[in-house]
């Protein structure tokens, strides 16, 4: 019913369904027309993914979406919220009741005042759950609110794409699937040093990815190995695995494990997997994207951070910045779960920063006490 007629122009008063909004601006083809949106954002949560999040006065990069944000607070009649003013001579009545008004701005910071008393306002609020709250209240999307990592910041947490010191420890992570896209994730631990529950760790910068939809593994296996090939190293210190289905069996009785191991990807480790991890890992990736200052930087900034080339649907960007608990039972929905799944692993790992330099130097150190300990048994056996 939507793609019968060409408009001049739309109006959204409520999110419309993806495939109901599609349909209409189909009719928009001939004429360019504009649309508007104005709703409280409550469902829909595509409209701020592929629209918000792209308005250049947003931080996006398409000059054809605004977006403009309000909260009920800017239509209240006597109190003002910028400033924490009362203004006690707007709740005067006329004879039919109605809000007379008399003062139409902010004596402060000359805003226009509204046309709602702060006390039918407050005693709404009382009426909503948390998160309805706040899309009614202060206009943010409701699927934000039940975010699982609600301090992700783009402006904060994603940094400019650079090329990672060959001395960085590299570590890569994978989320293994068969009915849709493995996800494959590669981060870099740098010497820069931070606390992480007052333990001294490193820095962790998430730097590219993957999306392996090839169910062919040798296929799979090359392009990570043309990924390493193109950021100049050409194995990790470790890959960490999702440990519940790296080692299911297939009907031949193979494993992901098992067939990672034997192509020689790397050193794999499993993912911890014990009763409660999902929770403690998600509190310790919370700590990880809190700011730690550090001394070789002198500069304080989040203990994990993204860079800029991580964007993209279906990325490691967009799948954190989205990941959400399932309102109904609170675990997290699985729409948006496989990057977040790896970044929960590795931080879980609290991985300390060792140069190639210092690697080596250890291993040479145990060869020689080995060396050592063997010419000491071969002299008391002669």
């Amino acid at each position: 019913d939507f793609e019968g007629i060409d408009v001049h122009w739309a109006h959204w008063d409520e999110p419309p369904p993806k495939a109901i909004l599609q349909a209409a601006e189909r009719g928009k083809v001939v004429t360019n027309a504009p649309s508007w949106f104005t709703m409280t954002p409550l469902k829909e949560a595509y409209i701020y993914d592929e629209y918000s999040l792209k308005a250049a006065n947003n931080g996006g990069d398409d000059d054809e979406i605004a977006v403009m944000r309000g909260e009920i607070w800017e239509n209240c009649i006597d109190w003002c919220f910028k400033c924490d003013l009362d203004i006690p001579e707007n709740r005067t009545l006329d004879d039919n009741y109605n809000l007379l008004r008399p003062t139409k701005t902010c004596p402060t910071c000359g805003r226009m005042m509204g046309f709602i008393p702060k006390a039918g306002i407050d005693e709404y609020l009382k009426t909503l759950d948390p998160e309805e709250r706040e899309a009614r209240e202060k206009g943010l999307w409701k699927h934000l609110s039940g975010l699982v990592y609600k301090m992700l910041d783009r402006d904060v947490h994603i940094c400019e794409d650079f090329t990672v010191p060959r001395d960085w420890m590299k570590i890569e992570g994978i989320d293994p699937h068969d009915a849709r896209a493995s996800c494959y994730l590669f981060a870099a631990v740098a010497p820069e040093e931070i606390e992480i529950y007052d333990k001294p760790r490193n820095r962790i910068y998430v730097y590219d990815y993957l999306l392996l939809k090839d169910p062919d593994l040798d296929s799979t296996v090359r392009k990570i190995r043309m990924k390493r090939e193109e950021h100049g190293y050409s194995k990790p210190k470790w890959i960490i695995l999702d440990s519940k289905y790296g080692v299911r069996e297939d009907r031949e009785g193979k494993t992901w494990e098992g067939e990672l191991r034997k192509r020689g990807l790397g050193h794999i480790i499993l993912s911890q997997s014990r009763p409660g991890d999902v929770e403690l890992g998600h509190k310790v990736v919370r700590e990880y994207v809190s700011h730690h200052y550090s001394v070789l930087t002198g500069q304080s900034k989040p203990g994990i951070l993204f860079m800029d080339r991580c964007k993209g649907k279906g990325g490691p960007i967009h799948h954190l910045f989205n990941y959400q608990y399932n309102p109904k039972n609170d675990k997290p929905l699985e729409e948006f779960k496989d990057f977040a799944d790896i970044v929960r692993y590795i931080c879980m790992e609290e991985p300390v920063f060792r140069s190639q330099a210092s690697e080596k130097k250890l291993i040479d150190m145990v060869k020689a006490r080995q060396e050592k300990a063997y010419a000491v048994r071969r002299r008391g056996t002669m």
